[in-house]
């Protein structure tokens, strides 16, 4: 009799309580959430990451396309382009214009126009960004422009862009011209 009572007891502690099952569940069950919210926000700040890239590869496409040019700028002695032979010239609509003389001494103009930097040559309007990129601001300054400070001129672009996805990325640098620009 001795021998079935122990028996009975011993069965009785190979089991869980209905407290223990509850415990564990709950603990397991804050780590999965915990583990869930960590995946989560991984995945968004990857697709911000990419989304930033997008952005960032645009615009550098967009600036070493506009360097190029504007490093090869001419002064404009006949006026055909820029009033007062200037090298450069800010435009009505924030743009910048000038004689580039990779493209056989063309007047080209950089803008910004529905959210796109555009390029202009005569009569044909030219996109350097796609409509996935909005561009927020495109800006130019010349510095060293008149003839008489015998300085050589250089442009700084400044753009502001995102994505739908991204935050604003911002983007500036200068350039000079290649030739020198001395009397």
């Amino acid at each position: 009799m001795k021998n079935i009572e122990n028996k009975i007891k011993n069965d009785k502690k190979k089991g869980f309580t209905l407290v223990e099952i509850m415990v564990v569940t709950a603990i397991f069950s804050i780590l999965i959430i915990t583990i869930s919210s960590i995946f989560i926000a991984s995945l968004k700040a990857e697709r911000s990451i990419l989304a930033s890239k997008k952005v960032l590869g645009e615009l550098s496409y967009a600036v070493e396309y506009m360097t190029r040019s504007l490093r090869m700028a001419e002064k404009d002695t006949s006026g055909t382009c820029i009033p007062n032979g200037s090298n450069y010239q800010i435009t009505a609509r924030g743009g910048i214009k000038f004689i580039n003389a990779l493209k056989s001494n063309a007047c080209q103009e950089f803008f910004i126009n529905n959210a796109k930097i555009k390029y202009a040559t005569g009569t044909e309007e030219l996109e350097l960004t796609s409509s996935a990129v909005n561009i927020l601001k495109l800006n130019f300054e010349i510095a060293n422009e008149t003839e008489s400070d015998n300085l050589q001129p250089f442009v700084t672009i400044y753009i502001e862009a995102n994505t739908p996805n991204s935050s604003v990325l911002q983007l500036q640098t200068s350039i000079s011209q290649r030739n020198p620009d001395i009397r």
